[in-house]
């Protein structure tokens, strides 16, 4: 699916090139080293998300998350550590033919390779369709007092793609334990594909998100002044990085493997992708927790303060102490309604932690 394709690479590339020295150690080097740097960066990410989720109390939407990013790291790291160990091994066995110039060792291997391809790509269109979610149910909150149109389109054609994928898998299967080489290169084209749809759909989907945050808060940023906006800004673009990101790895997988003949080896970046497709969705989770709400706006209880500057019955004011210092009707602003308003001297104030976009409790 991802990569060279190992059934009928001796086909399509020279021997010599394929079991150089190069090829046979540049691909495991590159492949494997960076899926290594980003595993690591992966687990302190995980770890991080984790933690803040847990430890703040979590109420139910924040243990759904939970739950979300728990599935996604073990489907993601499975797959790429699937592939990883495939890459690793086809390095082996290509040292030993590169050297003795004797392909017979493949023979008996190859016929074990598909089982893992195809188990490492049915993880990742899990993993892949986890995360599709995780963005829709951003976008099912985002929309949840107005139309529901986007949502709908964005979920189908989420569902469209990721059956695309399954359908690649399929006919890419059915070709390689059948032995027949059109199902084969079928399957990879239809593969490629989904791969290019995939990274098309997320980056729009990262880009809708985002562009909604910012509709959404233009009436906080422009009372509340720069400290707000700036987490605005900081928050939406890391959500739209977080999309890129993925996007752009898998299109440069799908370069790699068009122009593998012209490389004379194959750089699979398959572990790359599989680890792209947790890492995306944890970035945008992660910066939603460090101080915006659930949908990535403030509390509507804020909003109906900040737009009609009406009075807050006692129980709403005592659970949101932050919303008491605004007061449009009189047209001034205590110095608590800043960014910031864990100042002693404020209304009593004496909690470090309390801030005006913190996520509730």
């Amino acid at each position: 699916m991802s990569g060279h394709d190992v059934v009928g690479m001796g086909n399509r590339y020279p021997f010599k090139s394929m079991y150089s020295i190069q090829g046979v150690l540049l691909v495991p080097f590159v492949s494997v080293g960076l899926a290594l740097f980003l595993l690591g960066f992966y687990v302190i990410l995980f770890g991080s998300v984790a933690t803040i989720l847990y430890v703040r109390q979590p109420n139910e939407q924040k243990k759904l998350h939970l739950y979300w990013m728990t599935t996604l790291f073990i489907l993601s790291v499975s797959s790429a550590a699937l592939r990883a160990g495939q890459i690793i091994n086809d390095a082996v066995l290509g040292f030993q033919v590169a050297i003795t110039q004797d392909s017979r060792p493949l023979h008996d291997w190859v016929s074990h390779v598909p089982h893992k391809i195809v188990v490492s790509a049915a993880l990742y269109i899990l993993a892949n369709g986890v995360a599709d979610t995780l963005l829709l149910y951003r976008c099912f909150i985002l929309w949840e007092d107005s139309s529901k149109r986007i949502f709908i389109v964005a979920s189908v054609v989420s569902i469209l793609t990721n059956a695309t994928g399954f359908v690649a898998l399929v006919v890419y299967s059915i070709g390689v334990f059948r032995a027949k080489k059109h199902l084969t290169v079928n399957g990879s084209y239809i593969g490629s594909v989904y791969v290019v749809i995939n990274a098309i759909n997320t980056l729009t989907l990262s880009i809708i998100i985002a562009g909604r945050i910012w509709w959404s808060s233009r009436e906080p940023r422009e009372i509340m002044g720069r400290g707000v906006n700036r987490r605005y800004r900081q928050a939406i673009a890391m959500i739209v990085e977080s999309g890129f990101l993925y996007s752009a790895t898998l299109i440069v997988d799908v370069a790699f493997k068009q122009s593998v003949s012209t490389l004379g080896f194959g750089l699979d970046l398959f572990p790359l992708v599989a680890l792209m497709v947790g890492i995306a969705p944890t970035l945008i989770i992660l910066r939603s927790s460090l101080g915006l709400s659930r949908s990535g706006i403030p509390d509507s209880r804020i909003f109906s303060a900040l737009r009609f500057g009406e009075q807050l019955s006692t129980d709403e004011a005592g659970q949101n102490p932050e919303v008491r210092a605004v007061d449009l009707q009189s047209e001034s602003v205590d110095e608590c309604s800043e960014l910031r308003v864990h100042k002693p001297e404020c209304n009593g104030t004496t909690s470090g932690e309390t801030e005006l976009l913190d996520e509730p409790k």
